[in-house]
C-alpha cells in the first residue's frame, strides 16, 4: 500500500509537470531549426571542447551498483577529467528512492533505470527531461546512437528521452557491421562425459537423443570428483518451448501466450519424463542462482538448458580441472519436427538513461554522453582502458592487463575498468570480437554458438514491452499469475506420470484464468500490436 500511494503521488506530480506545475527549465528549448553550437570532428570531439571543470550527478536506480569516481586510482576516470573537465558524482537506490526524488523535485543531471520501470513512462509524460535529440544536435552531434532506438524510445509528444544499454537494432546487427542477435535459449554439455558415454553432441539435437544422453549418464553412474554426476539442470518450460517450435503470433497477426502453445505442455511432460526418471532433481526447483553456479562449477552435472546457467561457472571449472570442457550443444527438435525460432536477447535494451530538466550544465551531461557511447570507450568498458589492440579490425586484451587481471583481479578492476556501462551497446563488442580472444576453448566455442546460422534468432521489442503500468489493478493482476505459475511449474513437473501432468497443467490453464488472464492478455496483445506499428511492422514472429 506505501508503493502505491507513493507511486500514485508521483503520477500526480509529474502531470503537473507536464501541465506547467514544478520543475526547472534549464536545458534546450524545443521547437524551430536547431543550431549547432559545436562543430565535431575525429580529432575534436564535443566534450574535449570545453574542459571547464564539472560534475555530473547521476542516480541509478540499482541499489547493488558500486561505482566509486576516483580519477586518483582509476584510469578510465582519469582519462574522463583530462579529456572533458567532467567528474560524475552516482548515488544509487531503489526505485522507492527514485519515487522519493521524483515527488520532492530532487532529480540528478542524471538517471538510470530499467528499461521496462513505468517510472521511465512517468518522467518522459510528465515534462520532466530533456530531449536527448535537441541537446545532441546543438552540443554533441557526435553522439554514437542507432536511428532505429531513437524511434523506439520516442515519447508521445515526439522527442526522444531515452538511451538504452545493450539495445539491438538493424544498423548493428548485420553482416556489415559486425553485430548479430543473441540468444539464452541454448543447451550445452560436458564433452568429457560425453566420451565416456560414447555419444557425440550432435545426439543431442533431438529430444529423444538428448533423453538418451541423459539415461546414458545417469545409468553409468558416472562419476566426478567422487560424486555421481547429475544428468540435467536448468531446463526451464520457456527456454525449451521455443526449441519444440512455439509460435508466439498466430496467423492473424496477435500475440500468443507461451503458455497456452502446445509446445509448452511439451516442454512441461519433457522435464515431467526427466524428474520421474532421475534425471533432474528436486534443488532444480528451490536453489537460487548462486547456489547452481556453485555446483555448476564443481562439475556437478553432464547437460545443462540456459547461457547463464553456463557462462561463468564453466570458465571456473575448466581453470580447476582442463579435461571438464562444457561446450554448445545446439537446441532439441520437438515433437512436430517445427523449426526452432529463439528469443533475442533484450533487444530493446536493458536499462535506460535520461537527463533531467534539473541538470544544471545540460551541455556537459549530452557531451558525458556522448563519450561513453563512442566505440573506443565501449571497447575500454570490455577490456580496459587502453587495454585492447586492434588487429585486423579486431580487439586483443594486452597480456600486461591480461595477466593483472589473474593476479589480482579486483585490484586490476579498480585500476582499469570503467564501470560505466550504462550506454554500451554489445554490437560494438561483437563488431571487434576476434573468435581467438585468448585461444581458449570457451571462448573459441562461444564465438561459433553466437553465428551459428542454423537457428533464426528474432527481435523481441515487440513481444516483451506489453506489460501493464506498475500501480494499476492490471499490473496487480500480472504479479499474481505470475506468482501462481512459479509455483505451479514445479507441481506439474513432478506429477506422478504423464497423464496427471497434463491434467495439472489443465488446472493451472483454468486457475491463471479465474485470476484475469484472459483480461491481462488482452492489454498485452493491444501494445504488441501497438509495438509492431511503432516498428513498421505487420507480422513480428519471423515464420
Amino acid at each position: 500500500m506505501k508503493k502505491t500511494v507513493m507511486f500514485l503521488a508521483v503520477m500526480a506530480l509529474c502531470a503537473s509537470f507536464a501541465f506547467g506545475g514544478g520543475g526547472r527549465q534549464s536545458g534546450a528549448a524545443s521547437g524551430g531549426a536547431v543550431q549547432p553550437t559545436v562543430q565535431v570532428s575525429a580529432d575534436n570531439p564535443s566534450w574535449s571542447q570545453n574542459k571547464t571543470p564539472y560534475t555530473a550527478t547521476w542516480f541509478v536506480s540499482f541499489d547493488w551498483y558500486g561505482k566509486v569516481f576516483n580519477p586518483q586510482v582509476n584510469v578510465w576516470d582519469k582519462a574522463l577529467v583530462d579529456s572533458s573537465g567532467i567528474s560524475i558524482e552516482f548515488t544509487v537506490g531503489n526505485y522507492e528512492k527514485l519515487n522519493m526524488l521524483i515527488a520532492t523535485n530532487a532529480l540528478p543531471d542524471i538517471v538510470t533505470m530499467d528499461a521496462v520501470a513505468s517510472q521511465r513512462n512517468l518522467l518522459e509524460d510528465g515534462g520532466v527531461l530533456l530531449d536527448l535529440e535537441d541537446l545532441a544536435a546543438k552540443y554533441a552531434p557526435d553522439l554514437n546512437i542507432p536511428q532505429s532506438m531513437k524511434e523506439w524510445y520516442r515519447a508521445g509528444d515526439g522527442k526522444w528521452y531515452s538511451i538504452a544499454n545493450f539495445y539491438y537494432g538493424p544498423e548493428r546487427t548485420n553482416p556489415e557491421y559486425g553485430g548479430y542477435y543473441a540468444t539464452h535459449q541454448l543447451n550445452y554439455a560436458r564433452q568429457d562425459i560425453l566420451d565416456q558415454i560414447g555419444m557425440k553432441l550432435s545426439d543431442l539435437e533431438t529430444k529423444e537423443g538428448f533423453l538418451n544422453a541423459l539415461r546414458a549418464v545417469r545409468d553409468k553412474r558416472i562419476q566426478y570428483n567422487g560424486r555421481t554426476v547429475i544428468p540435467y539442470v536448468g531446463g526451464i518450460p520457456e527456454y525449451l518451448a521455443p526449441q519444440f517450435g512455439a509460435t508466439l503470433e498466430d496467423a492473424n497477426g496477435n500475440l500468443v501466450n507461451i503458455r497456452r502453445t502446445p509446445e509448452f505442455l511439451e516442454a512441461l511432460l519433457f522435464l515431467n519424463t526427466c524428474y520421474r526418471e532421475n534425471l533432474i532433481t528436486d534443488e532444480q526447483f528451490t536453489e537460487n542462482s548462486t547456489q547452481r553456479d556453485t555446483r555448476v562449477a564443481a562439475g556437478y552435472f553432464f547437460a545443462y538448458t540456459g547461457w547463464t546457467v553456463v557462462e561463468h561457472p564453466r570458465k571456473a571449472l575448466y581453470s580447476a580441472d582442463p579435461n571438464a570442457k562444457i561446450f554448445y550443444a545446439g537446441v532439441m527438435q520437438g515433437d512436430a519436427g517445427k523449426p526452432s525460432i529463439l528469443e533475442g536477447v533484450n533487444c530493446g535494451g536493458w536499462t535506460t538513461t535520461s537527463i533531467t530538466k534539473n541538470a544544471r550544465n545540460p551541455a556537459k551531461c549530452i557531451q558525458l554522453l556522448a563519450y561513453l557511447s563512442t566505440e573506443k570507450d565501449t571497447l575500454d568498458a570490455r577490456y580496459g582502458y587502453n587495454g585492447y589492440d586492434i588487429r585486423n579490425g579486431k580487439a586483443y586484451q594486452k597480456k600486461s592487463i591480461a595477466d593483472e587481471l589473474a593476479a589480482n583481479y579486483d585490484a586490476a578492476m579498480a585500476k582499469y575498468m570503467s564501470d560505466v556501462g550504462w550506454l554500451q551497446d554489445w554490437n560494438i563488442v561483437q563488431k571487434y570480437k576476434p573468435r581467438d580472444l585468448n585461444d581458449l576453448y570457451y571462448d573459441i566455442d562461444h564465438y561459433d554458438q553466437e553465428r551459428d546460422p542454423r537457428y533464426p534468432i528474432y527481435d523481441n521489442k515487440a513481444f516483451v514491452f506489453v506489460n501493464p503500468p506498475d500501480g494499476t489493478d492490471l499490473a496487480v493482476t500480472k504479479v499474481k499469475i505470475d506468482d501462481y505459475w512459479t509455483q505451479a511449474i514445479p507441481r506439474i513437473v513432478m506429477a506422478a506420470n504423464a497423464n496427471e501432468c497434463r491434467r495439472l497443467y489443465n488446472e493451472a490453464i483454468a486457475q491463471a484464468e479465474s485470476l484475469g488472464w484472459k483480461e491481462l492478455e488482452a492489454y498485452q496483445n493491444a501494445e504488441f500490436k501497438k509495438n509492431k506499428a511503432k516498428l513498421g511492422q505487420t507480422r513480428a514472429w519471423p515464420r
